[in-house]
C-alpha cells in the first residue's frame, strides 16, 4: 500500500524482484504519467489502483508487464476520454477487466461523468474543440504598471500530449526574446508529465508595452488562448509603494499599485491539488496612495503545524470521531514547544472545548484532554499571552480541565486522580455533614537524573522527568461551616529564587453543593510552568 504518500514519479523497474506481489495501491499521490517499465516483474499482480493521481491519459501498452491483472482503478479529476484511450477501452473488454466505479470521464464536457467502461469506442474521438483541464495566466487581471517597472507573466496549461506548445503575442503580433526591448521568453518547462509552463518577462517597461497580451496553446487536437491587459502609467500618478509583507499565511510581495485600485497575489503556500494555485490574497490601495484593508483568508497557513491544527478545526467532531481526533491532537501538541503562532494555541483551545463536550459520552477523552492541556504548557510564554489576549485561550483551556472533574463526578464516580507532565487533577465526592475542612498539597520533586542545563529552552523535557503530586484530604479545622462554602476559588502564587525568578501557579477550585441529599463536590487542578529547575514545595 503506497497510497497517499505524495509520490510524483516512479522509476522504471522500481518494483524489481517483487514477483509475488498481488495488489498494488498507488492511489492519491501526485503521479502525472506512467510507463510500462514501471511495472516490470509484476507478472502476478491482480489488482492495481491508480486513482486520485494527476494524470489525464494513459499510454498504450501500459499494462504489458501485468498479464494477471483483473481489477483496475483509474479515476482522477483530470481523466480525458478521447482517442488516446481507445486502446484502454478495447483492452479492458478483451481482458474482462473489472474497472472501479470511480473511473469516470471528466473531459471532454460531452462525456463528463460517464463511466469509462460504459463507453463505446466511437465516442472516444479527438475531433471536438480543444478542452484543457488547466489553462491559467498569472497575473490573471489587468495590470497597472509604471515606466521602468518589471513584470513577469506565467502561462500554464495541461500537457495532454507531446504536441502541446505554448507561445506569446502582443496585440496579435508574435513575441520572441528581444533583449534590446527588454522582452525575454523562457523555455517551456514540463511538470510531472501533466503541466507545461512558459514565462515571459517584461523588463524596463515603456509605453509600448500597453495593450493585450496573450498566451497561446497549440496542439494536434486544436488551439486555445488566454489573455490579459497591461496599462502603463505615468510616474506622477498617486500609488502605493511596493511592499513585502510576512505573516502566518506566508511571504507576499505586493507590487506598486495605483491609488484607488486593488492588488491580487496568489497564495504563498501551494495547495495539495495539482492545478496551479487558484486562491488569492488581496490588498487595497486607497485614493491617497496608502495601503488600506487586506484579506488573506483564502490562503493556507505557512507553517505545517498551524496548517494541520487548522485542518482539524474544520473536521466534524462527534462521538464516533472524537477519540481519533483527540489522539491526533495529543500527538500534534507533543511538539507544542515548537508552536510559534498564537493561532496554534487558539486552534488547540477550540478543539479541546469541542472534545470536552463529548467527555460524558466518551470517558476516554478526559485523559486526552488532560494530556493536550499538559502539552500546551511547553508553549513559549509570550505566545500564550498573545493567545490569551486575542481569544482568552488559556482561560478557556483551564476551564476545560476543571470541567473534566465535574463531568466525571456527575457520572457517580467517587473520585478521580489524574497526573501528567505539567498538570495534576484531583477530584472527590464528600458529604457536607462529614466535612469540616479540606487540605490540598502539591509536591514537585526534582527528577532522579538531573535535566540538561539549558534554561533558554522551554521544552517539556524536564517536565516529563519531574515528579508531580497533588492530593486533597479532609481535615478537622475550626472556621466557617461547610454549608457556607457555596463556591470558593483562590489562587496561590508560589515564587522562589532559583538563580532567577521562577513562577508557578496553583489553582484550587472548591465547589460545595450543600443541597439536601446531594454530596458536595471538591475538585482541584494544578497547572505548573517549569520554566526553572523543579524544587520541592
Amino acid at each position: 500500500d503506497l497510497s497517499s504518500n505524495l509520490i510524483s514519479r516512479i522509476a522504471p523497474g522500481a518494483f524489481h524482484g517483487l514477483t509475488a506481489l498481488r495488489r498494488l495501491d498507488l492511489s492519491n499521490n501526485r503521479i502525472g504519467c506512467f510507463s510500462a517499465d514501471m511495472f516490470l516483474d509484476l507478472g502476478r499482480l491482480s489488482k492495481l489502483n491508480l486513482s486520485g493521481n494527476i494524470f489525464s491519459t494513459l499510454p498504450e501498452g501500459l499494462f504489458t508487464h501485468v498479464p494477471s491483472l483483473k481489477t483496475l482503478h483509474v479515476g482522477t479529476d483530470y481523466l480525458f476520454c478521447d482517442c488516446q484511450l481507445r486502446w484502454l477501452l478495447s483492452w479492458i473488454r478483451s481482458q474482462a477487466m473489472r474497472v472501479g466505479n470511480e473511473s469516470v470521464c471528466v473531459y471532454p464536457t460531452r462525456l463528463h461523468g460517464l463511466e469509462l467502461r460504459s463507453l463505446q469506442e466511437n465516442q472516444l474521438t479527438c475531433d471536438g474543440p480543444l478542452e484543457l483541464p488547466v489553462l491559467q495566466l498569472i497575473p490573471t487581471q489587468r495590470q497597472l504598471v509604471f515606466r521602468g517597472d518589471r513584470l513577469p507573466l506565467q502561462c500554464t496549461a495541461s500537457y495532454l500530449d507531446p504536441s502541446v506548445r505554448l507561445s506569446w503575442s502582443h496585440e496579435h503580433r508574435p513575441i520572441h526574446t528581444l533583449e534590446d526591448r527588454g522582452l525575454y521568453v523562457e523555455d517551456s518547462i514540463i511538470h510531472d508529465c501533466c503541466l507545461i509552463t512558459s514565462e515571459l518577462i517584461l523588463s524596463n517597461i515603456d509605453a509600448g508595452v500597453s495593450g493585450n497580451w496573450q498566451c497561446h496553446v497549440t496542439s494536434s487536437r486544436g488551439n486555445s488562448s488566454i489573455g490579459m491587459e497591461i496599462v502603463v502609467l505615468e510616474t506622477t500618478a498617486l500609488y502605493c509603494a511596493a511592499e513585502r509583507v510576512s505573516s502566518n499565511k506566508g511571504d507576499f510581495r505586493w507590487p506598486k499599485t495605483l491609488a484607488g485600485f486593488m492588488a491580487f497575489l496568489p497564495c504563498a503556500v501551494s495547495s495539495s491539488s495539482s492545478a496551479p494555485q487558484e486562491k488569492r490574497a488581496w490588498r487595497r490601495c486607497d485614493r491617497a496612495g496608502r495601503w488600506a484593508e487586506d484579506d488573506y483568508n483564502q490562503c493556507s497557513y505557512a507553517n505545517q503545524l498551524t496548517r494541520s491544527l487548522h485542518e482539524l478545526t474544520q473536521m466534524s467532531v462527534n462521538v464516533s470521531s472524537g477519540l481519533a481526533l483527540a489522539q491526533q491532537l495529543s500527538s500534534l501538541t507533543s511538539r507544542a514547544a515548537l508552536f510559534g503562532d498564537m493561532m496554534d494555541v487558539i486552534f488547540v483551545t477550540h478543539l479541546v472545548e469541542r472534545l470536552t463536550r463529548l467527555v460524558d459520552h466518551v470517558r476516554e477523552l478526559s485523559d486526552h484532554v488532560l494530556d493536550v492541556a499538559s502539552n500546551m504548557m511547553a508553549v513559549e510564554e509570550h505566545i500564550l499571552w498573545m493567545a490569551q489576549n486575542e481569544a482568552r485561550a488559556c482561560t478557556r483551556m483551564v476551564q476545560c480541565v476543571e470541567r473534566i472533574a465535574d463531568l466525571a463526578l456527575n457520572a457517580n464516580t467517587t473520585g478521580i486522580s489524574k497526573v501528567s507532565a505539567n498538570i495534576a487533577l484531583e477530584a472527590l465526592v464528600l458529604r457536607p455533614a462529614a466535612l469540616m475542612g479540606l487540605l490540598c498539597t502539591v509536591v514537585q520533586r526534582p527528577p532522579l537524573l538531573p535535566p540538561v542545563a539549558d534554561v533558554g529552552h522551554s521544552g517539556s523535557g524536564s517536565d516529563r522527568n519531574s515528579l508531580l503530586n497533588f492530593r486533597c484530604h479532609t481535615v478537622n479545622v475550626s472556621g466557617s461551616p461547610m454549608g457556607q462554602l457555596n463556591q470558593i476559588s483562590f489562587d496561590l502564587l508560589l515564587k522562589q529564587k532559583c538563580g532567577f525568578d521562577g513562577l508557578k501557579l496553583l489553582k484550587v477550585l472548591i465547589i460545595s453543593a450543600a443541597l439536601s441529599g446531594r454530596p458536595a463536590v471538591s475538585s482541584g487542578a494544578l497547572m505548573s510552568r517549569s520554566d526553572f529547575s523543579p524544587q520541592s514545595h
